[in-house]
């Protein structure tokens, strides 16, 4: 099959697609293989469209699959999408208001039918928008949080959960979106360091005034909530407060009285070492309240105005009643100061809406146990952490965790099997919708208008995917699944839940190693939002520049950081990548055309092999055995790293270049062994290449001499054979003295076409013997004329010259370049480089550069300082070597 001059992505990635769909390679076959691999995809929300985030993790997850699959594991991988409740739920709603409607004037039932139609319309693009990056999983086996047996098992779930005490219903201080209108579990908040404002405010004691300086100053971030204060605290050991026990204070602005508790919570250090306690809007407050038996007054209403408990206030939204109570307090001689302080401000994960402590009654898990067991499988080993260091991060949050609120207020979602009797108040939890209260017979009853966090059924995902609670027998075969890959950002909203659901209610972990990646950035390394218009379109990645470019190029990239660097320029690199590959697998193609693979095993173990057979041999096996491990360990950039490095720089750059001229010569066994050569590497480097850039590889991969299948289920390279020591080691050392001519010839601007002497000076027998036996590699690749190898040769007077180990490299320069005019030019050079490298060393020793520039523009400089200096000295030694005084 003739392949086309220039590489074209696209035809070739529809045309394989579909192969790959049609032959069923993604489903598991049972009985085939003997050992299984299993993952369940991180299901994305069927909120829109994948993001650069979901590809990224959606690739990593593809390589691996991959990767197994050709290791000749029985291949399980499970997609799905998720619900999402608050989410959906609010794209939805905003839809709406565009038409006009609202939920409510909609109704329940129909408002959840319109997102149904969301989910089919939506869910389905998703799915197709993954196909488009290669994803193998098993399509057959796509999930859905809210399908029916995914429904059953959350269902089951709850029940158990509450008939072993675990679920319950209370009121606590919850984080309370106004804007979703809907509780947020203590995860599903995000903090940011906010510049505010510390009030100090006067409560007076009874019977006194503020002018009488008979009062206690409370500092605090939030003013308006004292219209919710139930008392005043101080710490039992501050002494500036002992004497006033038993008092009692009134409550600026609203007038009532308020007793003066002692509490060791309180922190005398902060502020005045006196608290204002509004047990209804502070968590802390909250359990300070239960202490002491203080009332709950909540001043909020849902949409965070002030209710009617708040007076003159009430209808005011929260911070304008801040303002308002504010330039009341300063009226009323109450406020004393205020000063700028920075504190943490908690918005809503979704819409980023300031969060509001909130008392409401809602439905809690007890965490406390299942942490306990969670923790204890990760300190066992039966689950492991790639990188380890996660594994820190993980028992931290886990040790402290807390109930977690698992009602939200929502439409959209599971919605709890709870009822209650309208006549006798029984609460009802049952797996079938009754019809009847168990307790009086009446027939009032009506479900609970709440549904369950999103994560609440996405901790299932692992076994619900696979049919639990029945115990099918692909449950049997691929539970505990194999590998969970995630971003660390839902570390805790989902990979620990899954730990904990799975041991629960399987009695096994849910899977046995877990890779935690980092997310994708901007290229300066930002999160990417709509708001700092950084985002990027991975489908408009794919259709600029291929699939495989973009796949390699987003698990090429290493970092330390939470969030990687990403930059179009880099797909554009691997772009250039794929079409290296297309280009020297078109030459190797083109030149075995009377190759037979027949006779591969003799030919590449004839003593017959160069020195560079074994050489790029050896490269082969080594860079196999190193995909392998980075592979085996998710070293996932250090892996396409390996691969990159080999293919371009060691195979294209080095083998198939000294390959040529032996090519050139019909018949005879070393262009016969070195067909087997090449035909061997490129057959071997397309398969490590297969899990990182799919559709290039399979259609290389079905043009070779032999290919009966696809690659995708062509066996893993083994890398038999060890690596050749002596051989790396004498080519490492040509290498080195052709790399150090062809630098010469740069540097000189000898143009290519013009032939040079080389002359190589050693003392080493053992050199000597290396360059005299392979003098031809030198000859062909740095275009020389003659070549001269000895021991005792002078230097000659006019030349450029290097070192290579301990040999001398020499190469004449009278006959190759006119050499006033070089010395003319590269003093020009030098002078240019001086100037630059004193405008930078300005920068580095100026104090204001080196305060207001960014980090990464300083070290920059300091880069560009270290490479002008290495450019000087270069140009030095040329312009000395051409007998130009300085």
């Amino acid at each position: 099959m003739e392949m086309e001059k220039k590489y074209n992505p696209h035809p070739i990635e529809e045309k394989w697609e579909s192969f790959w769909e049609e032959k069923d390679y993604f489903s598991p076959h049972p009985g085939k293989r003997k050992e299984t691999f299993s993952m369940v995809m991180p299901p994305p929300n069927i909120t829109g469209v994948l993001h650069m985030g979901h590809a990224f993790n959606i690739t990593l997850q593809d390589i691996v699959v991959r990767f197994k699959r050709m290791q000749g594991y029985e291949v399980l991988w499970i997609p799905g999408i998720d619900h999402a409740g608050i989410a959906t739920q609010n794209v939805v709603e905003r839809k709406l208001q565009k038409e006009g409607f609202t939920r409510e004037k909609f109704g329940r039932e129909k408002f959840i039918e319109r997102i149904w139609q969301w989910k089919e319309k939506y869910g389905e693009r998703i799915f197709h928008q993954m196909r488009k990056f290669a994803i193998s999983c098993s399509w057959e086996d796509k999930a859905f949080t809210m399908d029916e047996s995914h429904s059953r098992a959350v269902r089951e779930v709850f029940i158990a959960l509450y008939e072993q005490g675990y679920i319950y219903r209370g009121d606590y201080i919850i984080n309370w979106c106004p804007r979703c209108q809907t509780a947020l579990s203590d995860i599903e908040v995000e903090y940011e360091d906010f510049p505010g404002k510390l009030y100090y405010i006067r409560y007076p004691f009874v019977n006194s005034k503020t002018e009488d300086k008979n009062y206690i100053t409370v500092a605090t971030t939030r003013p308006e909530t004292i219209l919710g204060d139930t008392a005043v605290a101080v710490n039992p050991e501050d002494e500036r407060y002992k004497k006033w026990k038993g008092k009692k204070l009134v409550l600026p602005l609203v007038g009532r009285v308020l007793p003066l508790i002692f509490d060791e919570y309180v922190d005398p250090d902060f502020g005045t070492g006196a608290l204002k306690v509004t047990p209804a809007h502070d968590t802390q407050d909250f359990l300070i309240g239960k202490r002491h038996n203080l009332a709950l007054i909540n001043i909020f209403n849902k949409d965070a105005t002030i209710n009617e408990k708040g007076g003159i206030y009430q209808g005011f939204e929260r911070y304008r009643c801040r303002k308002k109570i504010v330039e009341d307090l300063k009226n009323e001689g109450c406020l004393e100061k205020m000063e700028d302080y920075t504190y943490r401000l908690g918005r809503c994960y979704r819409c980023e809406t300031s969060i509001e402590p909130f008392l409401s009654t809602q439905w809690f898990i007890r965490m406390r146990e299942l942490a306990e067991d969670a923790i204890g499988v990760v300190k066992e080993g039966k689950i492991k952490f790639y990188p380890e260091c996660w594994e820190r991060n993980y028992f931290d949050w886990l040790e402290k965790i807390h109930d977690w609120c698992i009602s939200r207020q929502i439409w959209w979602g599971h919605r709890l099997p709870v009822w209650y009797c309208q006549d006798c108040g029984e609460i009802i939890v049952t797996r079938q919708e009754p019809t009847r209260c168990k307790k009086c017979s009446s027939s009032k009853i009506k479900q609970e208008e709440d549904v369950l966090d999103t994560w609440f059924s996405s901790s299932l995902w692992p076994f619900s995917t696979l049919g639990w609670p029945e115990a099918g027998e692909k449950f049997n075969r691929f539970y505990p699944t194999s590998l969970l890959c995630s971003g660390w950002d839902i570390l805790f909203f989902w990979v620990a839940r899954m730990v904990m659901m799975g041991i629960k209610f399987t009695h096994k972990v849910p899977f046995e190693k877990v890779h935690i990646h980092p997310l994708i950035g901007d290229e300066k390394g930002e999160k990417m939002s709509k708001s700092r218009g950084n985002v990027v379109d991975p489908i408009d990645m794919t259709k600029k520049y291929g699939t495989d470019a973009f796949r390699f190029s987003l698990v090429a990239l290493k970092t330390e950081t939470p969030y990687l660097r990403f930059s179009p320029d880099r797909v554009r690199g691997y772009r250039n990548f794929a079409n290296k590959i297309w280009n020297v697998s078109r030459f190797v193609l083109m030149n075995i055309g009377d190759f037979s693979p027949s006779n591969l095993t003799r030919a590449l173990s004839s003593n017959k092999l160069q020195l560079c057979d074994r050489w790029i041999l050896s490269r082969c096996r080594k860079s196999v055995k190193d995909v392998t491990l980075h592979l085996e360990t998710f070293e996932f950039s250090q892996a396409a790293q390996r691969i990159y490095q080999f293919i371009w720089q060691e195979f294209c750059d080095w083998y198939v270049e000294l390959t040529k001229s032996r090519l050139r010569k019909e018949g005879g066994e070393d262009r016969y062994i070195a067909q087997a050569v090449l035909y061997q590497v490129l057959r071997e480097s397309l398969k490590l290449l297969h899990p990182f850039m799919p559709f290039i590889t399979e259609d290389i991969f079905q043009r070779l001499p032999g290919t009966k299948e696809s690659i995708m289920i062509s066996n893993w390279p083994e890398g038999e054979g060890g690596e050749d020591k002596e051989a790396e080691e004498k080519m490492s050392l040509l290498m080195e003295i052709i790399v150090e001519i062809r630098t010469i010839r740069a540097e000189m601007e000898i143009p290519p076409q013009k032939k040079i002497e080389v002359i190589l000076r050693t003392k080493s027998p053992e050199h000597m013997r290396i360059l005299k036996e392979n003098s031809s590699y030198i000859t062909d690749l740095v275009h020389a004329e003659n070549l001269v190898i000895a021991s005792d040769v002078e230097r000659p007077k006019i030349c450029a010259s290097g070192i290579a180990g301990d040999i001398d490299v020499f190469v004449p320069l009278k006959k190759v370049v006119n050499i006033e005019k070089e010395k003319k030019r590269l003093y020009k050079i030098f002078e240019d480089i001086e100037k630059e490298l004193e405008r930078t060393e300005k920068k580095l020793t100026s104090g204001e550069f080196l305060q207001k520039a960014p980090a990464e523009v300083v070290e920059k400089e300091k880069e560009k300082k270290a490479q002008l200096i290495l450019k000087r000295d270069k140009l030095k030694k040329r312009l000395k070597e051409l007998t130009l005084s300085l």
